[in-house]
């Protein structure tokens, strides 16, 4: 008895969870402050509406009350009343549903540009954290899922109890007895909306994570239909997404089933207390203790005394499946974002400056450091080559410069200033990446150009092209420089598109450049191509190589082999491979048999 009677005070305080309340509150209040104007309308139809709630019924009472005694004098006024009552009821429904949207549509909009604000400006640590269909997910499901806390719902919060207390004071004049009792049974729909309310929050949740499920399977499957199809994975994934469809199809069918249950024992009670107050309201009219049109008036409004309390309790559930979404939605809106300004594209002094790692200690996650006390010098103007097994840290440098992430000891100097001194603008301005996988928008190959500087002229752009040997190509191409390319440039090959990529980078003219293997998985004629155009694109700025296939970084200024997170040799490439280490081993056991390449010119 002990244990049960525990569980039921652990479930009633999850269904009555201060902290989750306030949560929801506390992320709401700025949106719908914003948009009061829209509320403060809501709020004065809602009492235009209570008014017309009572009128109406004041008005069928005495009317039938008038009927009863053919009092014809009365009736010619109580006519035209009701044409009126009529007109002022619809003008305030259409007002009120228009002044609904006005409430609710807003709030979703700004919560929506906040939401991908933030996820924008996130670091990349808690970026890595959430897959981009559970991010997709709160922009389609949840933020639309808020309804029971804005709008109507949260008017109706404040619309039934004051419609109890105007229907309460009213029957109370009309029959003490009557109003009384159906008082008396309306806890009866409080203790089943919030009963209900309970279980529908457990089976949001649920729902909810489901949804998320399904927008990452999609996600991957539509990314990587390719590699679907190549291992002939189109019918696991099916399969997967079929159960997921109809796991869903079940927590729908279980939610109907809950709404229909908590609709059909609030309509019971509601039945029940008519049918009580019919019969004795039909006594105290045999014993003219009331009048007809009084017993219509009480039957009209006594749903009003239980409606309330059922309706909260029902508007509660609503309240739960919308806080279920707000949780969601939180959890990324809490994480404190590494800017509070989107970073906006600035012109960066073209001139290559020098790059220090100062003691610079690093770990993605705690107990797996990936840099203890690194240190290293760059000079101006140079290319630096960065070499070693996979796992040794060079990508982790790239991303530490661009401020992705930022280490937990040590300084990254640019020209002798701390980079955690420069904005987000500042600092990325000045640094152009050619990542192995170049990603392109969908849209046209002007439009992916632009991206890097919106305010060139077409002649430029035209001679970033060539540079960087992708010019004739496009216009090879039927609508030249406006062809589409598709989602993620899908329709050029690998090459084109690291061309492409190329002059973007040309475009945007930054100091500093950071090559992540910009050739590994290029043929050797596009791989050419490729190369010649890297070699216009690193004059006279300092640049920063990862290379796997070292006969591309021969001619380095300076190449630093890295091993474990760890400096282990810095020199040229005839020095390096003359010495018994780290370089001559990896040359040796995997590029020994190399053809010799054209390599990058040297600065």
């Amino acid at each position: 008895m002990k244990s049960k009677l525990q569980h039921l005070i652990v479930s009633f305080k999850q269904l009555v969870n201060i902290e989750d309340i306030k949560r929801a509150t506390n992320l709401l209040k700025p949106y719908i402050n914003n948009h009061r104007m829209a509320y403060i309308g809501l709020l004065f139809f809602l009492l235009i509406e209570i008014f017309l709630t009572v009128a109406f019924a004041w008005y069928m009472g005495n009317i039938t009350d008038a009927a009863v005694r053919s009092d014809f004098d009365s009736l010619k006024w109580l006519v035209p009343f009701g044409i009126g009552l009529t007109i002022l009821s619809i003008s305030s429904s259409f007002f009120s549903t228009y002044l609904e949207t006005l409430a609710t549509s807003p709030v979703k909009r700004d919560l929506k540009n906040d939401l991908y604000k933030q996820v924008l400006l996130l670091p990349s640590s808690k970026i890595s954290n959430h897959h981009s269909g559970e991010l997709l997910s709160h922009f389609t499901n949840d933020v639309h899922n808020i309804d029971g806390l804005i709008g109507s719902s949260l008017i109706q919060f404040v619309r039934l109890p004051l419609m109890f207390v105007a229907a309460f004071i009213y029957l109370f004049q009309i029959s003490w007895q009557l109003t009384l009792l159906i008082v008396s049974i309306a806890p009866l729909g409080l203790f089943v909306g919030a009963f209900f309310g309970l279980i529908l929050r457990k089976n949001s949740r649920k729902i909810h994570k489901l949804y998320s499920d399904m927008n990452t399977l999609l996600n991957e499957s539509f990314q990587g239909l390719s590699v679907m199809r190549s291992f002939t994975l189109e019918k696991v994934f099916h399969r997967k997404y079929a159960k997921q469809n109809k796991d869903l199809y079940n927590l729908e069918l279980q939610n109907t089933k809950l709404r229909g249950w908590f609709s059909s024992i609030s309509q019971s009670i509601s039945s029940a207390a008519y049918l009580i107050c019919l019969c004795l309201g039909a006594y105290f009219v045999s014993i003219q203790e009331i009048t007809v049109g009084s017993l219509f008036i009480f039957l009209t409004l006594m749903g009003h005394l239980i409606y309330p309390l059922s309706g909260i309790a029902g508007l509660w559930a609503g309240f739960q499946h919308s806080i279920t979404a707000i949780e969601r939605i939180s959890n990324v809106l809490d994480y404190e974002p590494e800017s509070h300004h989107l970073p906006t594209q600035i012109i960066p002094n073209k001139t290559g400056p020098t790059i220090q790692f100062k003691d610079l200690s690093f770990s993605y996650e705690e107990g797996k450091q990936v840099f203890k006390e690194l240190n290293l010098d760059i000079p101006a103007g140079k290319v630096i080559a960065l070499v070693g097994h996979s796992g040794a840290g060079k990508t982790t440098l790239f991303n530490l410069l661009l401020r992705f992430y930022k280490p937990q000891e040590g300084k990254i100097m640019i020209d002798g200033k701390c980079a955690d001194e420069l904005s987000i603008s500042e600092l990325r301005g000045s640094i152009a990446l050619v990542p192995q996988e170049s990603f392109l928008f969908d849209g046209t190959i002007k439009e992916n150009l632009l991206i890097a500087h919106p305010y060139v002229t077409e002649t430029e752009m035209i001679e970033a092209a060539r540079n960087a040997n992708i010019h004739d190509f496009i216009m090879s191409l039927p609508e030249g420089y406006d062809t589409k390319i598709g989602e993620r440039g899908v329709k050029l090959s690998g090459g084109q598109k690291q061309r492409v990529a190329i002059a973007r980078a040309l475009l945007k003219d930054s100091p500093i450049l950071l090559l992540d293997e910009a050739t590994s998985a290029l043929d050797s004629e596009t791989e050419y191509y490729v190369k010649s155009a890297l070699d216009r694109l690193m004059k006279n700025r300092t640049t920063l190589v990862i290379a796997h296939r070292l006969s591309t970084i021969q001619n380095a200024d300076l190449i630093v082999v890295m091993n474990e997170g760890r400096i282990v040799q810095i020199g040229k490439h005839d020095q390096l491979l003359n010495e018994m280490g780290l370089y001559q081993n990896l040359y040796k056991t995997q590029f020994e048999l190399e053809q010799p390449e054209l390599s990058f010119v040297s600065n």
